[in-house]
């Protein structure tokens, strides 16, 4: 595999447990997520075929354990994909 500077991470796979979809319900959704850490960049792009209410966020982070992916509308069910990245 070819090193990239900066990249920790080669390939077509990303670790397990780093990556998912989490669909939300009242705008909310609770991501087990136990290599999430202090650090981690969690990204978020919106899943076909939903479209979202309002702008998804990252509310909350528990490191080792997972984290809270909000919305800004209450009726929110949009599918969130995500990744985690340590910076």
């Amino acid at each position: 595999m070819p090193t990239v500077a900066g990249c920790d991470r080669c390939g077509p796979q990303v670790d397990a447990g780093r990556s998912g979809v989490a669909t939300l319900a009242l705008g909310t959704a609770t991501v087990a997520a136990p290599k999430v850490t202090a650090n981690s960049i969690i990204m978020l792009t919106v899943q076909p075929p939903t479209t979202p209410l309002a702008l998804p966020y990252v509310a909350s982070v528990t490191p080792g354990t997972g984290f809270t992916i909000n919305s800004l509308s209450l009726s929110d069910a949009a599918k969130v994909g995500w990744l985690i990245v340590e910076q």
